[in-house]
């Protein structure tokens, strides 16, 4: 990750906020359907690749500086995403009347939504999530296996 990107939850979930403030907010599922007032070949949107996103899709832009539609490869990155993700589910589990356990699309499509509302639901989740970089998942060590091959013999159960 660069430095102007965010390190901690905290970063993320606001990063998040500002990404929908400037680029808009689509509750759908896709990254690049189709917006109000789009015209793709003179379309401000689709000439500088800052699509409206859902969510999950401001949290992914945040953390790359860019939309993704892609999976999050780097594991510090993806760390954040995910901690930014479950402490957002639980603050929305204790702050509103979801009582889900993947809140976040429930309450994101509800009827009558807006930009603001979700907004401000970020930037409150963020006053409470973690502000420190959220460690990099380690993977377990490899065990390598016995070169020698196994006896053709059958072992004897006692």
């Amino acid at each position: 990750m660069t430095d102007h990107l965010p390190h901690s939850p905290a970063d993320a979930l606001r990063a998040a906020a500002d990404y929908l403030r400037r680029h808009g907010w689509h509750p759908g599922p896709g990254l690049y359907d189709p917006h109000h007032g789009c015209t793709h070949t003179g379309c401000r949107v689709v000439r500088s690749g800052m699509y409206p996103a859902s969510i999950y899709g401001a949290i992914r832009a945040a953390l790359h500086g860019q939309p993704r539609w892609f999976t999050i490869t780097d594991p510090t990155t993806a760390e954040t995403y995910t901690a930014a993700v479950d402490h957002l589910t639980r603050h929305l589990r204790t702050h509103t009347i979801v009582d889900l356990h993947a809140a976040i699309l429930p309450w994101e499509r509800a009827p009558g939504r807006t930009r603001q509302q979700v907004m401000t639901l970020l930037l409150s989740a963020a006053d409470t999530a973690p502000a420190t970089p959220t460690p990099a998942a380690r993977l377990a060590p490899v065990i390598p296996l016995d070169a020698r091959r196994p006896s053709s013999r059958p072992r004897r159960i006692a």
